[in-house]
């Protein structure tokens, strides 16, 4: 996955939007088929918590399955690049401990993935506005570019691939 450079105000207006428009639909869902659910199914006494319950899973599965399908409409682009980023990071993020014990080793592999991790990471904290470990991130990313230059290696985030990780 490469990394792209993004339009900060479209990416925020548009997620804005599709969170309200989820919740929205999630909630209007959710209420109509927990209503169909206790008309069809209840006898108007007891507790119909049940029936709210799978109204409820009903109107995640609907949503979640509308997203999915929406999510490679060019209006989701750069949402939906973001939902895939992150995904791609918290693969990383799992192998983590093994990938920066390699990269003390000085393995070409392991240096490229932590270069793509603090980039990616970079990116995402720049547009949510996380500003409060980026100072930590950039000294974390200045010191694997020295032990990269140290080395003689040109290593580019651009190079990453996901298979890299089944080395770890």
């Amino acid at each position: 996955m490469q990394l792209k450079v993004i339009d900060k105000a479209l990416y925020r207006k548009r997620l804005n939007r599709i969170t309200v428009l989820s919740i929205l639909a999630l909630l209007i869902v959710s209420l109509a088929s927990s209503t169909l659910l206790i008309s069809l199914l209840s006898d108007g006494s007891g507790s119909n918590f049940w029936l709210n319950f799978a109204g409820v899973v009903i109107g995640c599965i609907l949503v979640g399955s509308a997203l999915k399908k929406l999510k490679r409409h060019p209006y989701f682009s750069e949402v939906a690049y973001i939902w895939d980023l992150k995904h791609e990071l918290n693969l990383i993020q799992r192998k983590l401990r093994a990938i920066q014990a390699a990269a003390e080793q000085h393995n070409p592999s392991a240096l490229l993935i932590l270069a793509y991790s603090y980039a990616g990471s970079r990116l995402i904290w720049q547009l949510d506005d996380n500003t409060l470990m980026m100072s930590e991130l950039n000294l974390a990313a200045n010191q694997l570019q020295q032990q990269i230059a140290e080395l003689g290696l040109k290593l580019d985030p651009a190079d990453y691939r996901r298979e890299l990780l089944d080395q770890f």
